[in-house]
């Protein structure tokens, strides 16, 4: 059962009944937040951004110190970005 804490007297002793949590010190009834309980997972994946931004230098040569300064912002060592700023 995961750890909650009453907002009443500050038990965490509660009893699962009909889908409830119940204070077992003071009887505060608590319905369980499904979306706190769980943790949700995520990731982040930067590397089509990079890819977007290297298309965009190939097709907007002119620009390509801004995209490369944009690529760096994303990943500080990468040395192909480097190379469109010298």
């Amino acid at each position: 059962m995961e750890k909650y804490s009453c907002k009443n007297c500050g038990a965490n002793d509660f009893e699962r009944i009909d889908g409830q949590l119940v204070c077992k010190y003071c009887d505060t009834v608590y319905i369980p937040d499904v979306a706190q309980s769980k943790p949700k997972e995520s990731t982040i994946s930067l590397g089509s951004d990079v890819q977007v931004l290297f298309e965009k230098i190939k097709r907007d040569p002119n620009n390509a110190a801004m995209y490369a300064n944009l690529i760096l912002d994303i990943d500080p060592n990468n040395m192909l970005a480097l190379s469109y700023l010298q």
